[in-house]
């Protein structure tokens, strides 16, 4: 009995050392991710009151925009590293962008402004960065991404910085921090400009 168990103590230890030596790698996949930019409690929790933006329309006809994910990065993408318990996030940088435009287009519907395919206002959006990290029990993440008018030749980065509580996620950290870009670019004059021709 007592060779079993430690045969059996020696092959934990060595597939504990083993863990520790390769680490823990984890997919996040866009639907983790969606799953938490809900958008019911999200502007709730960020006590958001959408206005209606096409009342300040100076457009020929109902204000409308496109939004169009220009991310085309598939690869693995490092978002998280832990050293603590050696755990690594990855990502796909395109569907993370994927939610991230569908967000952004129900906060402009939020606001009246309606998005659709054949609007000659296009905003194009791309992945910058997005990180995490465990601070003292609290989940934190950056999120930058760039934000490209075409027809104007413009471009301006956005980013947030935002972290939830012990008993919360990663992920929430990265949704809460996606929310809060996507309230910068609706929020922007200068986006808004844009889309209300004035």
């Amino acid at each position: 009995m007592k060779v079993v168990f430690n045969r059996y103590l020696g092959i934990l230890v060595w597939g504990i050392l083993l863990l520790s030596l390769t680490g823990c790698a984890e997919h996040i996949t866009a639907r983790n991710f969606s799953d938490h930019l809900d958008q019911n409690e999200l502007y709730k929790s960020y006590d958001v009151h959408p206005i209606d933006l096409s009342l300040h329309s100076q457009c020929n006809g109902p204000p409308s925009v496109k939004i169009v994910n220009i991310e085309s990065r598939t690869e693995d993408y490092l978002a998280v590293t832990t050293e603590a318990n050696m755990r690594n996030i990855y990502i796909a940088p395109k569907e993370v962008m994927d939610s991230v435009a569908l967000y952004l287009k129900n906060g402009f519907e939020k606001s009246h402004i309606r998005v659709d395919d054949q609007s000659t206002k296009v905003l194009q959006l791309k992945m910058v960065e997005i990180h995490g990290s465990v601070v003292e029990f609290i989940h934190r993440s950056f999120f930058k991404m760039e934000l490209i008018i075409p027809e104007r030749n413009f471009s301006k980065f956005y980013e947030a910085y935002e972290g939830t509580g012990w008993d919360r996620s990663l992920l929430r950290a990265s949704a809460y921090a996606a929310h809060v870009v996507t309230r910068q670019i609706i929020d922007d004059p200068v986006i808004q400009d844009y889309i209300l021709c004035r």
